[in-house]
């Protein structure tokens, strides 16, 4: 079943970034579509049988550590949704 995954990380200063993380992380075993974007810091990933603590091990590799799990952008994008839902 195809799934997304949704990572905030840090050190995303450049294109020239975002390109390593969708090379790398789009290489990766199931991993079928991966979109960086600069400004949030948020990668997103699509595939089959993700395994998001491979991912966020291999981005920490690359110098991207995942954001910490309680960040001011996880606490709106879950408001905003939650805001939609309804």
């Amino acid at each position: 079943m195809l799934t997304s995954a949704d990572i905030q990380v840090q050190n995303i200063k450049c294109g020239g970034c975002v390109a390593a993380i969708e090379k790398n992380i789009g290489s990766m075993p199931g991993v079928q579509h991966v979109s960086v974007n600069q400004a949030t810091g948020m990668v997103t990933i699509t595939g089959i049988g993700l395994q998001t603590d491979v991912i966020e091990q291999q981005l920490t590799k690359l110098g991207y550590p995942p954001a910490p799990k309680n960040s001011v952008f996880k606490r709106i994008k879950t408001s905003i949704q939650c805001v939609f839902k309804q």
